[in-house]
């Protein structure tokens, strides 16, 4: 097994530091430049002061939408061809765990989401399949199914495979925002160009099989993408 760690740190080494200037995809009229100098050591606080002018417009709380916006740019710096929009994430992560905030859970200034999220029931609604343990309750805990996990109610495998330690405390987690969205991401990139509808489909699909969810997303990402 590939310690999903150390994979994560090598590749935000590659991403180097993510600049403001950014176009992000399906928005870029809607983002400013910060240049002011963030003090904090989480890589997503250069996206604070957007995320706080923003957070009420768009009705999604400010730590997560920092993390949407930050993942997103990182992208745009890693992977340029791909074309993934910060209203993209957002989506799955609105339709998946109402942005961390499901079931009681609430979003810590420091990204964290607790109690931990774990197979919410929105994302186990009729026709969503179970998916049989593949980590042996490595990441989620249970022994007997694969769990979704955190605010992107990502898969055992899936977190196995593109796990990124996206806020820099030394370990990706699942329940962590910046780790979570960003790890997201990368899932959505591996399916190539999202800005061609088939792919955009096929990398959303990856996260639920119950039926609508594509097109729930896709109904929410182009609210946000106004």
């Amino acid at each position: 097994m590939i310690n999903s760690n150390v994979r994560g740190r090598s590749w935000l080494r590659l991403v180097g530091v993510v600049v403001l200037a950014l176009v992000l995809a399906s928005c870029s009229d809607r983002l400013e430049k910060d240049g002011s100098d963030s003090a904090e050591s989480v890589p997503s606080a250069q996206l604070q002061a957007w995320s706080e002018l923003h957070s009420d417009p768009y009705g999604i709380g400010q730590r997560a939408l920092q993390s949407y916006a930050y993942a997103a740019a990182a992208m745009a710096k890693a992977q340029p061809e791909c074309g993934l929009g910060w209203a993209t994430l957002a989506g799955i992560g609105s339709v998946s765990s109402d942005h961390g905030e499901a079931s009681g859970s609430t979003v810590g200034v420091d990204g964290m989401v607790t109690p931990e999220m774990r197979n919410l029931r929105q994302s186990r609604e009729t026709g969503a399949k179970v998916v049989s343990d593949t980590d042996a309750g490595h990441y989620d805990g249970s022994s007997v199914i694969d769990a979704r996990m955190g605010p992107m109610q990502i898969l055992p495998s899936q977190w196995e495979q593109f796990a990124t330690d996206a806020d820099n405390d030394g370990k990706p987690n699942p329940d962590s925002f910046d780790d979570s969205t960003l790890t997201a991401a990368r899932l959505l990139c591996g399916v190539g160009d999202l800005r061609k509808s088939e792919n955009w489909s096929a990398a959303v699909g990856q996260f639920n099989s119950m039926p609508g969810f594509v097109e729930k997303v896709h109904a929410v990402a182009l609210r946000y993408g106004r």
